[in-house]
């Protein structure tokens, strides 16, 4: 009878199975009821919909055996078992393992993955070469000779002639001119002064002046003046006027984010978190959705933008600061717009159509043609009596009827020469620069002259050409229809580094300001942590409705603080020293706004455990990371025991989609305070060491020890340690104390507690030092303490030797280095050193650390510190480098950088990250200077030969080189005493203290390998230096409480995604969707990225800590969501499509998605 019922049961679900197949086939796909189908946008492409039905059909097929194969196992154990206490496991239901109590160094045991069946990956891009690129930018530096002759009036091009007769009635010039205002965000003045000042008239103005005539359009682009305005001075009357002038196209919003952001030391994450923070602003107040990006100002341009822009739902792009020699380049092969293709992509689905400025700069004079001299004369903004001249001499006259004839046809020669550097008959025409349009008279000086000549050019029918005041969106709407897409060039690569002139190579702002840099860095992986954790809280409903919105309003304040600092004049450094000041205070609070939230969903996660000593409402745990000031390093808590307070929670947050595994430290006052108990209430083993410190000099910090100890934390989850006040009498063997050694001091009073061995040589120290944390790497260090070289744990030793170089500057008129530029005097000198720098080591069973005090007299201050950690799960020859470095305020013209010089044989080419997104490949080049040989470092950069790699990661963004074969350099630090003649009108003299870490892996190459053509554009990090390069970038949220010790830990854990190979790039707690009919559905939005890993390096075992998925990512297995309400989404969630089947995102190699979660009903 059982088996009966169970073959029954058996045929019952193949049936069902089947139906279920045929009904994803047909595209029966769930609606969603609060969403009306004109919001859904089903025609992305058939290849799109193709795709999504075979991936539909693998899953369901895969799932569908999976099923059959448990239910014949469980068949097949019922029949053969006679016991009838056995039932049959429900298929698909995963359960979290219980951990073993029992103490391990690090963790339980590697993670095991439930099995799955392979995903077909084979029509992803990166899998696939059918579409070739026409233009590759390496390619190209490598062809060009990078001359710079003088091109006559266009300076930098050529002569340029036309025949007169390449027009006709039935094909016209058309011409759009397109005014606008670039308005920066902070740089001469603070954002809020530029607003008060200038920005605020644009707008007053803009509703006014657009009005008055039939035909005036206007383009916008930084949202954050937008809503400043709108929130703090527009009438409700001038709302009305610009809602009214955006839906009859008058004005266009281009690009839409908060800022034009920087495109080098910006990271995608921080990118995305600008764009969408503009975009949903959009939707929330305007219902508008833009449609083409607008970059006329960032110094140098990425790869990794287009594919943020096209992942929004972009149309069209345009960019402007491009070295002038390349522009030259495809200029002559009227190459300036194209297909811009991700390096990855075989098919182009990537394709972004990209316009490029042809000219020198974005102003007026250099947009009409290519005669500076001539297009002056037509900016009337520079009329006698407004205060703005020509440089030319000759300025512009106002328009009559007596001189409209020649006026017209001077301006309409240089549109007809710009129009012979492009495919189409179209011209684009921008007329503004920045700040215009702030008075009222210009609007009336341009449109007035322009409307005169514009009504004479369209009625002489012998020149045959259109002139019209028109958008971003009338170009590029005139140019697609009349040119077809395929044919356009496809081009892969960046622009980076960017020349304007000469040899001035916009090199030094990549390293500029390096401490707001890395601030950047930190507030980017709070907010990161306080958007997932405040999502994760209102997702399980852990709180109520009104706290969840309380949470919402500081993440989206630190938000907007870090998404102004995005600016191209933020991040990047070019902004006057009170401006640094107002970024910097802004993410100073921003820092502590996303702490603040971060413990209090996390408590409310943890069920809200019993807090003893709470000082302050709402603040239930102390972050473990104390930013005091805005413009110092940040300190520690050191915890401090006693018999009324004997025990101390950790709680630790781990903000990544896979399960880490780290050594963690906190400061304690007491080696007394040595008992560590790991979630369960096991002890587990621990390390103290004392706490070295200092500036200049190095010495014992007192009553502060490091406490070192394996954590092992899952994805998106809170876990709780102990630490324990121990008797100090009383033996301890799970503690180990550190040994240290003392050089170079024999003069040092050293009183540390007796536990800890101390050798204190007196004679000076003359030979090599190792360095190692139990069986961990080791570290042969110089008398100085520089890396000479590191053994990896089987014995293999990879020369690297460390050491720093400085720079001066050019000193000659408008050649020499600044806050943009990087022009130095010549190769870098030795940064000279103290012949016998203070030196410690502390050694123990998990951390190791050599200090040294680099000091070079009038120049700078280095405290460097090295370490290694014994860290099993991540099998990988790795060291950790600390430097707090502080440059000389007597020294008028230095810059420092770390260099490392190594055998690797990888000739001129080296690679580098773009946008921490993905890595390019570049090549030294000796045709160019120096200067030019630096790009942007934002997370990484390697070297490579047939045997070893080396990877660099990074926590600032900085500037990088590889000089020499077998080299990389990276800058630290700049100090400048004179202005580079790009605006800023001073130096950079506001150094202060500033600590870099960086990571440093040696990694082994496998054979064999199917390695990557050599030609290849792009390379890849490996598994275990894309672990490192995460938990760098997000470390653990360290939070400290009181709690009694009988009391239970906590814990949170709901994830069960493990998979190292994705990013949770952002969880947003509340996104606005905008339907049609301007009705409001609010929601969740998430994020996703899966990188491609490069396995021809590193350790293989790696994988078994830390494994890859397989590009199937369950949202019921990673966060608390209903898979009905689950919707495919573009970026910033302005364009929501189908329904995401079972919630289940399938992910290729590279590619981003985005989904949005529907909670309409729930707030409705």
């Amino acid at each position: 009878m059982r088996i009966r019922r169970l073959s029954a049961f058996f045929w019952a679900t193949c049936i069902i199975a089947f139906i279920f197949i045929l009904y994803v086939v047909t595209d029966l796909t769930f609606k969603l009821p609060s969403i009306k189908p004109a919001m859904v946008e089903f025609d992305d492409s058939k290849w799109s919909s193709f795709e999504s039905k075979l991936r539909h059909i693998e899953n369901e097929l895969s799932e569908h055996h999976a099923v059959v194969g448990e239910i014949k196992t469980a068949m097949d154990q019922i029949v053969d078992q006679s016991s009838d206490n056995h039932y049959v496991k429900k298929p698909r239901i995963m359960k979290k393992q219980s951990k073993l109590r029992e103490f391990k160094v690090v963790g339980d045991e590697p993670p095991r993955m439930p099995f799955k069946t392979k995903m077909n990956m084979s029509y992803c891009p990166i899998n696939q070469q059918t579409s070739k690129t026409d233009i590759q930018m390496l390619s190209i530096y490598e062809r060009i000779t990078f001359d710079d002759k003088d091109g006559g009036v266009w300076k930098q091009g050529w002569e340029i002639e036309y025949k007169e007769n390449q027009w006709s009635s039935k094909n016209k010039l058309k011409v759009f001119i397109v005014p606008h205002s670039h308005n920066d965000p902070g740089w001469l003045k603070t954002f809020e002064n530029y607003y008060k000042t200038q920005t605020k008239a644009i707008f007053t103005n803009m509703v006014e002046k657009l009005m008055e005539g039939i035909g005036r359009k206007f383009i916008w682009a930084e949202i954050s003046f937008l809503s400043l305005w709108w929130n703090s001075d527009a009438t409700e009357k001038e709302k009305a006027a610009f809602i009214n002038l955006l839906k009859a196209g008058k004005i266009e919003i281009v690009t839409g984010g908060w800022v034009m952001n920087d495109e080098a030391n910006s990271h995608w994450l921080a990118i995305i978190q600008q764009l969408t923070t503009g975009h949903q602003w959009l939707t929330e107040n305007l219902g508008y959705t833009p449609r083409n990006s607008w970059a006329i100002d960032p110094f140098g341009h990425s790869s990794s933008q287009p594919y943020i822009l096209k992942l929004a739902g972009y149309e069209n792009s345009l960019i402007q600061r491009v070295h002038y020699r390349i522009k030259k380049e495809l200029a002559l092969n009227r190459h300036l717009e194209f297909k811009w293709r991700q390096l990855w992509d075989g098919v182009g689905k990537t394709d972004m159509f990209t316009h490029m400025m042809p000219f020198y700069s974005y102003d007026v004079p250099h947009s009409c043609g290519p005669d500076p001299k001539i297009c002056c004369q037509f900016d009337f903004k520079r009329l006698p009596g407004n205060g703005v001249t020509c440089p030319w001499k000759i300025g512009p006259k106002k328009i009559i009827q007596k001189n409209v004839g020649e006026r017209a046809s001077l301006i309409l020669d240089q549109w007809r020469k710009k129009a012979q550097l492009y495919r189409s008959n179209v011209v684009l025409f921008p007329l503004g620069d920045d700040f215009r349009y702030d008075r009222a008279n210009e609007w009336d000086h341009q449109y007035q002259n322009y409307e005169m000549l514009i009504d004479y050019i369209n009625n002489n029918d012998a020149w045959n050409t259109e002139v019209q005041i028109g958008t971003l969106n009338d170009y590029f709407k005139a140019v697609h229809e009349e040119m077809k897409l395929s044919d356009f060039p496809v081009l892969s690569g960046d622009f980076f580094t960017y020349a304007d002139r000469n040899q001035h190579y916009w090199s030094g702002y990549f390293t500029s300001r390096p401490f707001y840099k890395n601030m950047d860095r930190v507030l980017l992986a709070y907010l990161r942590a306080a958007e997932v954790i405040t999502s994760q809280a209102i997702s399980s409903n852990s709180v109520t409705y009104i706290l969840s919105l309380q949470l919402r309003d500081r993440v989206e304040q630190a938000r907007r603080a870090l998404a102004l600092f995005q600016h191209h004049d933020g991040v990047t450094g070019t902004s006057r020293d009170d401006v640094v000041v107002d970024y910097a205070k802004k993410m100073h609070q921003a820092i502590k706004n996303s702490q603040s939230v971060i413990q209090q969903a996390a408590y409310y996660l943890l069920k809200q455990p019993v807090v003893q000593d709470q000082t302050q409402e709402d603040i239930y745990f102390e972050v473990d990371d104390i930013w005091r000031k805005h413009d110092e390093i940040p300190a520690r808590i050191t915890i401090a025991l006693d018999e009324v307070s004997p025990s101390r929670r950790i709680v630790l947050y781990n903000a990544l989609a896979f399960k880490r595994h780290d050594i963690l430290t906190v400061f304690v006052s007491s080696p007394h305070v040595g008992e560590v108990f790991d979630p369960e209430g096991n002890p587990i083993m621990a390390q103290i060491s004392p706490v070295v410190s200092g500036e200049s000099r190095l010495g014992f910090a007192a009553n502060k020890f490091q406490l070192s100890f394996p954590v092992t934390v899952d994805s998106l989850a809170i876990t709780v340690y102990s630490v324990s006040l121990r008797d100090s009498m009383s033996l301890n063997k799970y503690t180990s104390f550190a040994r240290v050694r003392v050089y170079n001091a024999d003069y040092w009073n050293i009183d540390l507690p007796k536990m800890f061995p101390i050798e204190q040589p007196t004679a000076r120290l003359s030979e090599d030092v190792t360095v190692q944390a139990g069986n961990s790497t080791r570290i042969l260090c110089n008398k100085h303490g520089l890396i000479k070289a590191i053994v990896s744990t089987d014995g293999r030793t990879t020369p690297v030797h460390m050491d720093f170089v400085q720079y001066g500057t050019q000193k000659m008129i408008d050649n020499n280095s600044g806050a943009y530029l990087f022009i130095p005097d010549g190769p870098a000198q030795q940064f000279n050193l103290d012949a016998y720098p203070e030196l410690v080591i502390t050694e123990g069973p998990f951390k190791a650390t050599l200090y040294s005090a680099l000091v070079g007299p009038r120049a700078a201050e280095v405290i460097l510190a090295v370490s290694v950690y014994n860290n099993p799960s991540l099998l990988q020859s790795e060291v950790e480098i600390s430097n707090t470095l502080m440059i000389d305020p007597k020294v008028d013209d230095l810059e420092l950088a770390m260099r490392f010089s190594t055998g690797i044989k990888n000739g001129d080419v080296f690679y580098t990250d773009v946008n921490g997104m993905q890595i390019i490949k570049r090549r030294y080049f000796e045709k160019l200077p120096i200067q030019a040989n630096f790009y942007p470092l934002g997370a990484s950069a390697f070297i490579e030969d047939e045997s070893t790699r080396l990877t660099v990661l990074t926590l600032t963004p900085l500037g990088v080189a590889a000089l020499q074969p077998g080299q990389m350099e990276i800058m630290q630090d700049r100090r400048l005493s004179r202005d580079d003649n790009r605006g800023m009108s001073q130096g950079v003299l506001d150094n202060v203290r500033t600590r870099h870490t960086f990571k440093l892996i040696v990694e082994r190459a496998h054979s064999p390998c199917s390695a990557k053509p050599f030609e290849h554009p792009s390379g890849y990090l490996t598994l275990g230096a894309h672990v490192t390069q995460q938990m760098l970038l997000q470390p653990l949220i360290t939070m400290h409480y009181t709690a009694n010790e009988n009391t239970p830990r906590p814990t949170y854990s709901r994830s069960i995604v493990n998979a190292a190979d994705i990013v949770l790039a952002s969880y947003r707690s509340h996104v606005a969707v905008k339907n049609k009919d301007s009705s409001t559905y609010q929601g969740m939005g998430m994020t996703l990225q899966r990188v491609h890993l490069d396995t021809c390096y590193g350790n293989a075992a790696i994988s078994t800590w830390y494994p890859k998925g397989d590009g199937q990512v369950q949202l019921t297995d990673l966060v608390d969501v209903q898979p009905e309400r689950v919707f495919d989404s573009s970026l910033t969630f302005l364009h929501i499509r189908n329904p995401v089947s079972d919630a289940t995102i399938v992910l290729c190699p590279m590619e981003v998605r985005s989904v949005f979660i529907n909670q309409t009903l729930k707030h409705g």
